[in-house]
C-alpha cells in the first residue's frame, strides 16, 4: 500500500489566509514525505457536534471523560480498506460564497438541530471514512487553522478530539500551527494531558509556549515555527505604487460595526496625510459589512475579492505598505516584500508573529488610548523609510522560511520513524 499522510485542515474556506496556510501544509508534507500521498480532510467533523464542552466540564474528572469519548470514537474505525487510496495532491478551495459564522453563534449552537442529528448518528458513516483515513496514515497532522479562540472554546474541543482519536488508533499524531490563546478552565485542564500523549505539538510563537507552560504543559514534544503561510510562493516582484496603501481590518473582532468607529478615524486620517487608501481583506465575507459602513461615509475602493491566495499576495505586493489587524494579510504582504504596520487583532497572534520574525516594528494595541493617532504617525514615518523597511521584511521572511523548513522536515520525519 502506498504510504499516506493525513492532513486535517481547512479544505474549503472563505479565507485566503487559511487557503494559503492549508496549501503550505500540504506542500510541506509532500516535501517531507516525497514517496507518500497526502490526503486532506476538513477539520471539525459534524459527528463531533453531539459533544459539548459542558459535558466534560461537569464530569468529576474531565480528562477521564474525554479519554472515554475518544476511545469510544476510535472503536468505530472500520479498517484502512474502508476507503480508496489517495490519487492526487490535495486542492484547497477558496469559496467566498461561504457565509461567515453568524452573530450570536453560541446561542445558535445551543438550539442547533445538527447537535441532535449527530447524536442520532446522522454523520456516523462519514466519520467512519475519516477514521479509515487515519488508519491508512503513517502520520496524522491536525491543523486547527487558528481556531483556538479565547472567546469561543468549542472549536478547540473538536480539534483536540480529532487529534486524540488518531492517537487512540495508534497513529503518530501532530497538532500544529496554532496559537495557545485559551481562557476556558476546562480546556486548560484538558490540553496539558492531551498534548503529553501526542507525538508533536507545533506552536507558532513563544507567547503560546509561555501560555502552555502556565497551564502546566510539558514542553518535551513542542516545536515553535512561525505560521506556515509564510511558505507561500513569493510572487514576481512588481513596483510598489508610492503613496497607495492598503488597510485590512479584522471586522468580526470589532464592536464598532454600524456606528462611527476608530477605524474610520484611521482611514480618514491617512487620507488627510495624502495617502490613497484601499480596503483589502483575506476574509471578504466577514468584512463586507464593515466595508459597507465605511463606504457610506467616504468614497473608497475595495480590492481583492474573488482572488485566490497567490493572486492576493501579488496584489499586496503592489502597495507602498499595508496597515493590518489581520494576521494573514500581514503575512502575505510581507511574503510579497511589502512592509506592514501591524495592529493587534482579537488575540496576541500578531504580536507573536512579529516577535517570531524578529521584526523591530512595534505592534499597535487598539485597546490603548490614542492608538488611532499612533497608526497615522507610523504611516507618516513609514513613508520616509519604506525602502529600508521593505529590505528588512524581505530578509526576515527569507530567514523564517529557511528556519521553518530546517525545523519541520526532519521533525516530521522523526515522528514517523519513531
Amino acid at each position: 500500500m502506498t504510504p499516506e499522510i493525513l492532513l486535517i485542515t481547512r479544505v474549503r474556506t472563505n479565507n485566503k489566509g487559511n487557503q494559503a496556510l492549508s496549501s503550505a501544509w500540504a506542500a510541506m508534507l509532500q516535501q517531507a514525505f516525497p514517496g507518500a500521498g497526502v490526503r486532506a480532510l476538513e477539520r471539525r467533523p459534524p459527528h463531533f457536534l453531539q459533544y459539548t464542552l459542558a459535558e466534560f466540564a461537569s464530569a468529576r474528572d474531565p480528562f477521564a471523560r474525554f479519554d472515554a469519548v475518544a476511545t469510544e470514537l476510535a472503536g468505530l474505525a472500520p479498517g484502512p480498506g474502508f476507503i480508496a487510496p489517495v490519487h492526487a495532491a490535495p486542492r484547497i478551495h477558496l469559496q467566498e460564497s461561504i457565509a461567515p459564522p453568524p452573530r450570536f453563534a453560541a446561542l445558535r449552537r445551543r438550539i442547533n438541530l445538527r447537535h441532535w442529528a449527530a447524536r442520532a448518528g446522522r454523520y456516523r458513516a462519514e466519520y467512519r471514512r475519516r477514521l479509515a483515513a487515519c488508519q491508512r496514515a503513517e502520520l496524522v497532522v491536525v491543523n486547527p487553522a487558528g481556531e483556538f479562540f479565547p472567546d469561543d472554546p468549542a472549536p478547540a474541543l473538536y480539534h483536540l478530539l480529532d487529534a486524540y482519536v488518531a492517537h487512540k488508533l495508534g497513529r503518530p499524531t501532530a497538532i500544529v500551527n496554532h496559537t495557545m490563546d485559551i481562557s476556558d478552565p476546562t480546556l486548560r485542564r484538558l490540553i496539558p494531558r492531551i498534548y503529553r500523549d501526542l507525538d508533536l505539538v507545533g506552536f507558532r510563537d513563544e507567547k503560546s509556549v509561555a501560555a502552555f507552560r502556565d497551564m502546566g504543559g510539558d514542553l518535551g514534544n513542542v516545536l515553535v515555527t512561525p505560521d506556515l503561510a509564510l511558505m507561500t510562493r513569493i510572487p514576481t516582484a512588481r513596483p510598489a505604487s508610492r503613496g497607495r496603501i492598503a488597510v485590512a481590518v479584522h471586522a468580526p473582532a470589532a464592536s464598532w460595526i454600524g456606528r462611527s468607529t476608530p477605524w474610520l478615524d484611521v482611514i480618514t486620517g491617512l487620507r488627510d496625510q495624502g495617502f490613497e487608501v484601499v480596503l483589502v481583506s483575506n476574509e471578504m465575507p466577514a468584512d463586507r459589512e464593515f466595508f459597507a459602513q465605511v463606504k457610506q461615509r467616504v468614497a473608497i475602493t475595495v480590492e481583492g475579492a474573488e482572488l485566490e491566495y497567490e493572486r492576493y499576495c501579488e496584489l499586496l505586493g503592489g502597495f507602498d505598505f499595508v496597515v493590518s489587524s489581520r494576521m494573514h494579510t500581514s503575512i502575505l504582504a510581507m511574503v510579497a516584500g511589502t512592509p506592514v504596520i501591524p495592529i493587534e487583532g482579537p488575540s496576541f497572534k500578531i504580536s507573536g508573529l512579529f516577535q517570531e520574525l524578529g521584526l523591530a516594528t512595534r505592534v499597535i494595541q487598539p485597546t490603548r488610548s490614542g492608538w488611532t493617532d499612533e497608526v497615522i504617525a507610523a504611516a507618516v514615518a513609514m513613508r520616509d523609510r519604506r525602502d529600508t523597511a521593505a529590505a528588512e521584511v524581505t530578509q526576515k521572511i527569507g530567514a523564517a522560511r529557511a528556519r521553518i523548513t530546517a525545523a519541520l522536515v526532519p521533525r516530521l520525519q522523526q515522528v514517523v520513524r519513531s
